[in-house]
Formats: structure tokens, C-alpha cells, sequence
């Protein structure tokens, strides 16, 4: 008995360490108030405009890639509106997880004439030493409905 002693004392260390010491966040929740959803062969794609901590929305790309006989070593898209946009590129992915979710500020939403956010997206990506390319057009209402 006095053999098993001190792997019980350790024992409960660890785990009381691990109780007090273990994170405790929340992951952020993806609530975006206007989106629109684009499909194709290889990629489910939602543009969407979600609240930020500035008084403008952010403006963001949700992509999830849909084939798992594929791999993608490249990528980058582009949003373009008549008033402004972003890029994104990784061009030496290590591993591919299979979803990007990218936003910024909308910081031409308030020069809008109109209600909408109207763009496209391109987007590149190599795949198997090929390049391929889609485009995606999208229009966002900026109230949500």
C-alpha cells in the first residue's frame, strides 16, 4: 500500500492542476446579420457582413472546400466592390484545413449610394500543381433583410 502512495499523490496534483489551470474561454460565435451563400464543384462560399467593435460592419468570406480527394498547397481571393475591398493569400500551406473564415472592417460601407454591397470573388488556389480559379458575384443588403 505504501507503494501506491505516491502515484496517488501525484495523481491528484496533475489533476488538480490541470482543473485549476485548464483555459476557460468561449469560442467566438459566427452570427454575421446578412449573408449570401455560393456553391460550385469544389468550394461552398458566404459572403457575409457581421457586427464589429467599430461603428462600421465587417465584411467577410467564409469558404469551406468540399472535395477530399484533393490537396491544396496555395490560395488566395480577392473582394472587390466599386468602392473598396481585400485580399487574402497563403501561397506555402503546410496543411489545408479545409475552411477559411476572413473579415475586415468594411470601411467603404458608409460611402455606399445604395443599401446593398454589391461585388465578386475571385479566388486562385493550386491544387495538384494545377491552378484553378472561380468567381463568385454576391450582394449584400447592409440592414439584414
Amino acid at each position: 500500500m505504501k507503494q501506491f502512495i505516491p502515484f496517488l499523490v501525484i495523481a491528484v496534483i496533475v489533476g488538480g492542476a490541470m482543473l485549476f489551470l485548464g483555459d476557460s474561454y468561449e469560442e467566438e460565435s459566427f452570427e454575421p446579420f446578412s449573408t449570401q451563400e455560393r456553391w460550385s464543384q469544389y468550394w461552398d462560399m458566404t459572403i457575409f457582413l457581421e457586427e464589429s467593435s467599430e461603428d462600421l460592419p465587417n465584411l467577410g468570406v467564409h469558404l469551406e472546400f468540399e472535395r477530399d480527394d484533393v490537396v491544396i498547397d496555395a490560395i488566395e481571393f480577392f473582394v472587390n466592390t466599386d468602392h473598396g475591398g481585400f485580399f487574402y493569400q497563403d501561397l506555402e500551406m503546410d496543411e489545408f484545413e479545409e475552411t477559411i473564415l476572413y473579415s475586415e472592417l468594411c470601411d467603404f460601407c458608409e460611402e455606399l449610394e445604395s443599401d446593398d454591397v454589391d461585388g465578386v470573388l475571385m479566388m486562385n488556389w493550386r491544387q495538384d500543381g494545377e491552378i484553378r480559379s472561380e468567381f463568385f458575384h454576391f450582394r449584400l443588403p447592409l440592414d439584414g433583410n
